[in-house]
């Protein structure tokens, strides 16, 4: 059984997309995932759909992580369905443990600018099939947390996030997805699938309430 993903902002905009040629020439090193924001006060992240916390910590280069399992989830460019790893850095605050289940409407935590990349608060997310090393991202090259290429990372099981994420328009959530619009924007990112039916079960206090 598959899982539309949903936005883990509620008005969200997307500032940088996967792998774009404007991204890598300003700032020198390739884009493994996609930069969203709030265009609201709010930068409370929220879990995607029904998944399990398989990893949170911190690391000396991308700041605070929580890696999430979601089983099933539906990428809307091929129509496939895989078990898919999301990874959240930057994070200023973590509220789940390993292990916990999560559905849309538990809380990770909120995004913020950790590590030292020197960045404006802001959530870099990123979508891997390989479910057997949540933690390996070719954007760090080693460290204490996450590993890089160096244990043999490498972005052929990665994808845009957004080939996996839906914007759920109606209640409670009424989501909304804008992008800056520039050259850092994917042209397949300038829309992505609305969905109007929760793609999972919701918990005590829905979002948005």
């Amino acid at each position: 059984m598959s899982q539309k993903l949903i936005l883990p902002i509620n008005k969200l905009r997307l500032t940088a997309s996967w792998k774009t040629a404007a991204y890598r020439v300003r700032f020198g090193f390739q884009h493994y995932g996609a930069d969203m924001v709030s265009t609201a006060s709010d930068r409370t992240l929220w879990a995607s759909g029904n998944g399990t916390v398989v990893s949170r910590g911190f690391d000396s280069v991308v700041g605070n992580v929580v890696a999430v399992l979601y089983p099933g989830a539906l990428n809307h460019r091929s129509g496939k369905t895989a078990d898919l790893i999301l990874r959240y850095f930057h994070m200023e605050s973590i509220t789940v443990q390993a292990g916990q289940a999560v559905n849309k409407d538990t809380r990770l935590g909120i995004y913020g600018k950790t590590g030292s990349m020197n960045m404006a608060n802001h959530l870099h997310l990123e979508a891997d099939t390989d479910t057997r090393h949540p933690l390996f991202s070719p954007t760090v090259n080693s460290s204490n947390f996450l590993k890089g290429r160096a244990l043999g990372a490498n972005d052929r099981t990665m994808s845009s996030p957004l080939d996996w994420l839906h914007c759920k328009t109606d209640a409670p959530d009424y989501q909304t997805y804008s992008t800056a619009g520039d050259s850092f924007i994917a042209p397949a990112d300038q829309q992505i699938p609305d969905v109007t039916d929760s793609p999972c079960v919701c918990g005590a206090q829905a979002r948005g309430e």
